[in-house]
């Protein structure tokens, strides 16, 4: 089959590769432009981008992939399928019907559960037991197509979104190629999604990476688990003591700690372990903070952590509670 690949992230990085593997080299990969990334904004190319390079096979970066000379230029390639892997775009009608056999695209949860731009951090939020790849003919609806195949995996506990998506990354190429050799051998399978257990997992913003100690520790673990590696949940600090914003605290590990503790601000020092960091209260139980990463620093154990601020049981992170107060000021703002 003549192929066009679209993906951006290191999630369909993979995918692409078992294509280049099993034969099924595409002619042409496009991938989101270059953007500025770093303390430098130097200019990044998407890891979609990079791995096609190292592949040997043509890129292409539109800013639209629905610009009519994008699709003139896919049209020119007379394609019998578009693979799409997290692009990041959602494709019009013309675009859609210029290969011969439409576009299927490699999602990782199991639809119609989380649709949308976050579906590997939405599992993990949601609290589910599973999740997987589906593998769906795309439609102009946002992941509303229907489905061609699905795979399954646990979620294992304590796994973050960094672990969860290697393993779905590596799923997904498995479950591509095997819709591959279905469709080749004539197998063009369309099962119609159940609209009424559709869930949305909405793009994140980097105040929803923001920990609020009025939350239960349950939830607070499975934000962290959510955000990590990247963009990292946090709890602000209050560096001036006088309430107002300070450095980001970035956790990237934690645990819940115990379900009730002795009336206590939020922040306070409960204890510390060498294995499992520092114990802090919340208004409604405890954390452990097992891996963090603070302001302008490497990561360390939440015992490195508490060493290096000479913290011991009693004492206080200054967390700032819940919402920025109206009028507040960050680090760095005009």
């Amino acid at each position: 089959m003549r192929l066009v690949y679209y993906g951006t992230p290191a999630l369909a990085v993979p995918p692409l590769r078992r294509l280049v593997e099993d034969g099924r080299a595409p002619l042409l990969v496009v991938t989101r432009p270059d953007r500025p990334k770093g303390r430098g904004l130097a200019s990044s190319a998407s890891p979609v981008k990079e791995a096609a390079l190292q592949l040997g096979l043509p890129v292409e970066t539109p800013s639209r992939a629905g610009a009519p000379e994008a699709i003139e230029r896919i049209r020119a390639l007379q394609p019998d399928l578009l693979i799409v892997a997290a692009y990041g775009q959602i494709f019009p009608a013309a675009l859609l019907a210029t290969p011969r056999l439409g576009a299927l695209n490699v999602h990782y949860s199991l639809l119609p559960r989380h649709r949308g731009a976050a579906p590997v951090q939405a599992a993990i939020l949601a609290g589910d037991a599973e999740t997987g790849v589906t593998t769906m003919w795309m439609t102009e609806g946002l992941d509303e197509g229907p489905v061609f195949l699905k795979r399954s995996t646990a979620i294992e506990p304590g796994e973050d979104a960094g672990a969860l998506g290697a393993r779905l990354a590596a799923l997904g190429a498995a479950c591509l190629a095997e819709s591959l050799e279905r469709i080749e051998a004539g197998e063009i399978r369309r099962e119609e999604q159940d609209p009424a257990r559709a869930t949305m997992a909405k793009k994140i913003r980097p105040a929803d990476a923001r920990l609020d100690p009025g939350a239960s520790p349950e939830t607070l673990a499975r934000l962290v688990r959510a955000f990590a590696p990247e963009p990292g949940a946090y709890f602000v600090l209050d560096a001036a003591g006088a309430s107002t914003e300070g450095d980001r605290l970035l956790l990237l590990a934690a645990e819940p700690g115990s379900a009730t503790v002795p009336a206590t601000a939020p922040g306070t020092v409960l204890a510390i372990d060498r294995a499992r960091g520092v114990e802090i209260a919340l208004s409604r139980g405890s954390l452990w903070l097992q891996r963090v990463k603070p302001a302008g620093r490497r990561a360390m154990s939440g015992a490195e952590y508490a060493n290096g601020k000479r913290l011991k049981p009693g004492d206080r992170l200054p967390i700032i509670l819940g919402a920025p107060a109206p009028g507040a000021r960050s680090k760095g703002s005009s």
